[in-house]
């Protein structure tokens, strides 16, 4: 039994809140394209090898993120059926990496951008396997009956320089769950629709 076919029936489909704070529904900013990548996401997010686990930002060359500042990966499994098994819920911290953008296959930025980029550290990596090996287990021992649901959100509000001169400059998200298939584009649009998309979500407001 595959983790498609474990969850198939009763899997809600919450990918969209990728880029805001919590998991509400995000309203704009997702291109097309990457469309195919996100129905799948969330299954390669329990098959990836959290060291390959990256998110990039392309951004304004002027913004500088606040100290320590990097997106939070948000992971909630629950279960159809009361009971039927743990409920899974985490927030896993990224960092700063080193890694250049030329050699994770990115496109140079323009010289008035940059790249942030941002890995798992150990203890992060070491979470999600935890949470990996959780799940199989799940599926092995066929615990979760009517099936449940996978919700996965990136928070990176966090990130963002809340200065006026650089709200209408372009935010750009990109994902790689693992080397092979490299990044797509997550979400894209200036810094005050990413704040304001936050700030909705923290207000339990729908777009």
């Amino acid at each position: 039994m595959t983790s498609t076919d474990f969850f198939q029936t009763k899997m809600k489909s919450r990918l969209a809140s990728l880029v805001v704070v919590g998991m509400l529904i995000a309203c704009t900013g997702i291109p097309l394209r990457s469309l195919p990548r996100l129905l799948k996401f969330q299954y390669e997010l329990l098959n990836a090898n959290p060291a390959e686990f990256m998110v990039a930002i392309q951004v304004d060359a002027r913004m500088t993120p606040p100290p320590g500042a990097a997106p939070v990966l948000h992971l909630t499994i629950r279960p159809s059926e009361a009971g039927a098994f743990e409920i899974i819920d985490r927030r896993l911290a990224m960092r700063v990496s080193a890694a250049s953008a030329n050699a994770l296959g990115l496109a140079p930025a323009p010289v008035d951008r940059r790249w942030l980029i941002y890995s798992f550290p150990p203890e992060s990596q070491a979470d999600l396997l935890r949470i990996q090996n959780y799940f199989k287990t799940i599926r092995a021992q066929k615990q979760g009956g009517g099936g449940g649901s996978i919700s996965v959100g990136i928070a990176q509000d966090g990130v963002a320089s809340r200065d006026p001169a650089l709200a209408n400059t372009r935010w750009e998200s990109w994902l790689q769950t693992s080397k092979q298939d490299g990044y797509f584009e997550l979400w894209s649009g200036s810094i005050a629709e990413l704040l304001k998309q936050a700030k909705s979500t923290d207000a339990g407001a729908t777009p």
